[in-house]
């Protein structure tokens, strides 16, 4: 039973103003609305709350015609199940949800505020890349033009790889470009600089205390390395999460951009490699054992890390469990890092070292799939959650939600409305985005309370996904 002042996953049965609703999209049976959503951008001024402009009823939905009874705001059985394994919510009448109706007076209007320019990611972006250059400038003066031409191509064949599962991943709420790319270039910039700085100061070192080189090799590459690189690379959705705090709304936003560090950081060291294995005659073998056994690794290891950041600042109920947290995510992608580096030493023939990749490394990898499709789905399921009071109140119809967080019936929306276009496709594409950030910013704060700055933006998200869905109902023909 839920707590008191909780409200459950499920969708009630509709009341007398939740069942006017209108057609479904053809073969997906997604109810929609058949006229345009009313009005829903506030217009008076005066109170806390938000609500839309409805003539004589709480919710966004016209007029029925001819609709199932019940029809908009019911979920399958499936989906009904997979929402009620979601945490349960506050009331619709907690302060970080809008009014149902209005409170005092009535709605208010939203201040149009200016763009704000990234500063943030051009400062990243531009220091980045700096120092890209300067790590790649003497690998391409090495390699001259055309050498260094082909293995630029040759290195965007693991990068592709990497961006198309990242895309994959972070398909359902996707962050702004400009800060994956900010974390891309912090990767390939930032941390590979400095990381091979600590490399290089461990090396010597141990070189110093022991007088073997063979052993500072083996520390640098199994102990300093795994240390330094993870710490550098996850250190870009550490600083993220200072200067953009309320676009990290759950852990799978931590996890897409310590992938996009480590695939900046991946492109580089490629290079090098691959640079390095040219003049050893061992190109094949490199390329071979970099882009088909290991185009995952430094992703997989970074991601632990990330994920564990992510999930600290959205859905831990403490700072020591987010710290505790953070820690572990670290220790799993050094020790992963570790493992990697130190197969070649322990193997002792190439044989050995196919051996052990694939009783290790095949297994690991695909735990790594299963919990990245895990976190996939968690990050669906809280969504659903997150936007159940959005529907008690009419804002939101319950066959959006399930638009949102159900592919099946996502694809399905999204083959329908590609009859009105490709400007109907993008704002039905961005309404679905505006609701799914909608969705995670509550979950975000029933963990850790109304915070000013994410009501705010959760407002300014609400009035897009109102604009959105009125769009691409009126170039549908529905409005």
């Amino acid at each position: 039973m839920p707590e008191q002042g909780q409200t459950h996953g499920s969708v009630r049965r509709p009341q007398a103003h939740d069942a006017r609703a209108g057609r479904s999209f053809p073969q997906t049976g997604i109810p929609t609305p058949v006229a345009s959503a009313p009005a829903a951008v506030p217009q008076a001024s005066g109170t806390s709350g938000f609500a839309p402009q409805t003539s004589g009823t709480s919710g966004f939905a016209p007029q029925a015609v001819g609709a199932p009874q019940g029809a908009p705001t019911q979920f399958t059985p499936a989906f009904q199940r997979f929402v009620d394994a979601g945490p349960s919510m506050p009331a619709p009448g907690a302060v970080q949800y809008p009014q149902v109706a209005p409170q005092a007076v009535h709605t208010w209007a939203l201040p149009t505020t200016a763009k704000k320019l990234p500063v943030f990611e051009a400062s990243v972006v531009g220091a980045g890349l700096a120092l890209m250059l300067v790590g790649m400038y003497s690998y391409l003066a090495a390699s001259g033009p055309f050498i260094g031409l082909f293995l630029t191509i040759v290195c965007l064949v693991p990068l592709c790889i990497i961006i198309l599962f990242l895309q994959f991943v972070d398909r359902f709420e996707p962050e702004p470009w400009w800060t994956k790319i900010a974390a891309f270039l912090w990767g390939g910039g930032v941390a590979i600089f400095f990381a091979g700085l600590s490399n290089a100061l461990g090396g010597a070192f141990v070189a110093g205390a022991t007088g073997d080189a063979s052993i500072a090799s083996a520390s640098t590459a199994v102990v300093f390395a795994p240390i330094g690189e993870e710490l550098l690379k996850a250190l870009a959705v550490v600083v993220i999460v200072v200067a953009r705090r309320n676009q990290i709304s759950s852990p799978l936003d931590g996890l897409v951009y310590a992938g996009f560090s480590a695939a900046g950081f991946l492109v580089v060291e490629d290079f090098e490699y691959f640079l390095k294995a040219l003049a050893d005659g061992v190109f094949a073998r490199t390329f071979f054992i970099r882009v088909f056994m290991g185009v995952f690794g430094h992703v997989m290891y970074t991601t632990c890390t990330g994920w564990a950041i992510g999930w600290a600042v959205t859905r831990a109920r403490s700072a020591a469990a987010g710290i505790g947290a953070v820690f572990f995510g670290y220790f799993i992608a050094v020790s992963l890092h570790g493992l990697w580096n130190s197969m070649g030493y322990i193997a002792g023939s190439t044989q050995g070292y196919y051996v052990l990749y694939a009783v290790l490394q095949v297994p690991i990898f695909v735990c790594w799939l299963v919990f990245v499709g895990l976190a996939i789905r968690r990050e669906r399921r809280d969504t659903a959650a997150g936007l159940i009071p959005y529907v008690h109140q009419g804002w939101v119809l319950a066959s959006e939600v399930q638009m949102v967080c159900d592919p099946a019936m996502r694809r399905n929306a999204l083959t329908w409305i590609s009859g009105g276009g490709p400007a109907a496709k993008r704002s039905l594409k961005n309404f679905m985005y505006a609701l799914a950030s909608l969705g995670l910013d509550q979950v975000v704060m029933n963990v850790r309370g109304p915070e000013p700055g994410r009501i705010q933006s959760t407002r300014e998200t609400l009035q897009q996904a109102t604009e959105e869905r009125r769009r691409f109902l009126g170039l549908m023909g529905m409005g």
